[in-house]
């Protein structure tokens, strides 16, 4: 039942994600939770057997893989086109996290924030300030406004785990090699919404038919009972 409960939390919340731009889709693992060995004779004799006694939740983890490229325009929308790298922002205590959401904006001091304000580092970890002017951005992310190079988007590759609010942590994150960056296009959740509503039906069937099968063995217990009582 709790791998059931843990199943149906991390699939809703996909779910809820699925128009969350560069969400990355979480996915749990299972294992038999205790195989429990049978044997004659009242557990004395020979061996007959194992009974498993369900499913335990082995591990979660992000799914990395791409979601689809979404063409809006925008001279600050960027999608990132390698699975594994991150766009680099500053939070309000002065650390680092990533993101795969490149919907930027400017701030009233014209510097390039994500849509919850944090600052976007370029690739010498420094703000992006962006002067008045047409703006334009290369495969690899250098920023030029009307033709003169301003900066180039900080870019990182490493492993990276969610803390929350499409935003992620990285203790090896280093600059990516060779980053490639599509601008005036933004990349969309990687959680197929069909599939996760099917996934919950499943789920709660399942869940259903556990509910059912706790309560005949709870009968099956209480009838055992009453009937050791009545021979007493």
């Amino acid at each position: 039942m709790i791998a059931l409960q843990k199943w149906m939390d991390v699939t809703a919340n996909n779910l809820a994600n699925v128009s969350t731009t560069g969400y990355k889709k979480d996915e749990l693992s299972f294992a038999d939770a205790y195989d429990q060995q049978l044997s004659a004779n009242g557990g004395l004799g020979a061996s007959v057997g194992s009974l498993s006694t369900g499913t335990a939740v082995n591990g979660q983890y992000t799914n990395f893989e791409e979601g689809d490229m979404k063409t809006t325009n925008g001279s600050l929308d960027f999608a990132l086109q390698d699975a594994k790298t991150m766009f680099k922002v500053q939070l309000a205590d002065g650390s680092y996290a990533y993101t795969r959401d490149g919907a930027f904006q400017l701030n009233a001091a014209r510097q390039l924030v994500n849509t919850d304000g944090y600052q976007v580092m370029d690739s010498t970890d420094r703000p992006i300030t962006l002067p008045d002017g047409d703006v334009s951005v290369n495969g690899t992310g250098a920023i030029s406004v009307a033709g003169q190079a301003v900066a180039t988007l900080g870019v990182s590759q490493g492993d990276f785990v969610k803390i929350g609010s499409n935003l992620y942590e990285s203790t090896d994150a280093t600059p990516a090699a060779n980053a490639s960056i599509r601008e005036g296009a933004l990349e969309g959740s990687n959680v197929n919404a069909v599939s996760s509503m099917i996934d919950l039906i499943k789920i709660s069937r399942l869940y259903d038919l556990a509910q059912r099968s706790i309560t005949q063995q709870d009968q099956l217990s209480q009838n055992l009972i009453s009937s050791l009582q009545q021979g007493a």
